[in-house]
């Protein structure tokens, strides 16, 4: 069963998320709740939730800030933000931070349900032959793979700030303590890529997984891999992947691309 930990500084928002939503129908439970971001790390520590459903504005610490120390704490966390329309292009920029997904209240019956059973079949969507496929086609070391413990580290950092669209080597350098010119040669000599392909490769990959949701604009997946650009996001995913991400998105790998 998924945990989820729901956030929220009005109680019978909470209540009413809680009581009226089929969470084992979603294959789901509510492992603890909250009133605010401060609260909610603290019961996260006691409950290791797999999915946070959370307002942004809350008083003591809002839901953007409970996000990014949330992912820094919980690689693979994901969460869904729960917003009034005046916070909307709030909660857009909040997708660049890796937020999962967010939800315009007052939602409807079903709404998030079916946002939650999107988001959590995002990953595991696709077959093992096409994953292979996927390996083929944009073949990435994995930090598990490497031996040097400096680009196995560099590895890591990739995972956890790919969506930084201010992402720099310069800054990779700095938190291992190392040159830029050092950590460079290192990567590029144990797994044959520079440091900026391998991370152009990451964001395609992953943002191969988020297509596979039939309900993902291309847009929004553009922006959660680290793009601000989509043309230069749909150019690039088209190099690497041979068809553009509506291609993939509606055919996957298989079909003839258009021309």
């Amino acid at each position: 069963m998924t945990k989820v930990l729901i956030v929220d500084d009005e109680k019978y928002v909470r209540m009413g998320i809680k009581g009226e939503t089929d969470w084992s129908l979603i294959g789901c439970e509510v492992v603890g709740e909250a009133a605010n971001g401060a609260d909610a790390l603290l019961v996260a520590e006691e409950v290791k939730p797999d999915l946070v459903i959370s307002d942004i504005r809350m008083p003591k610490m809002d839901g953007i800030e409970l996000a990014e120390k949330l992912m820094e704490k919980y690689p693979g966390i994901k969460i869904i933000f729960l917003t009034a329309y005046s916070e909307f292009e709030y909660a857009r920029q909040a997708v660049r931070l890796g937020v999962s997904d967010y939800l315009l209240k007052p939602f409807q019956d079903g709404e998030l349900e079916g946002a939650i059973q999107r988001l959590l079949h995002l990953h595991p969507g696709a077959s093992a032959e096409e994953k292979e496929l996927e390996n083929e086609l944009i073949p990435l070391r994995s930090k598990e793979e490497i031996e040097n413990r400096y680009v196995a580290a560099a590895i890591e950092y990739i995972e956890k700030n790919y969506t930084q669209t201010d992402f720099s080597i310069g800054k990779l350098a700095e938190s291992l303590s190392v040159s830029e010119g050092h950590i460079s040669r290192l990567f590029k000599t144990e797994t044959d890529l520079g440091i900026n392909n391998y991370l152009t490769r990451y964001r395609i990959r992953k943002s191969m997984d988020y297509l596979k949701d039939l309900q993902v604009k291309v847009y929004e997946v553009a922006e959660k891999v680290g793009y601000q650009d989509i043309a230069y996001f749909s150019n690039t995913f088209k190099k690497l992947v041979g068809r553009t991400p509506s291609e993939y998105q509606s055919k996957g790998l298989g079909g003839e691309p258009e021309e």
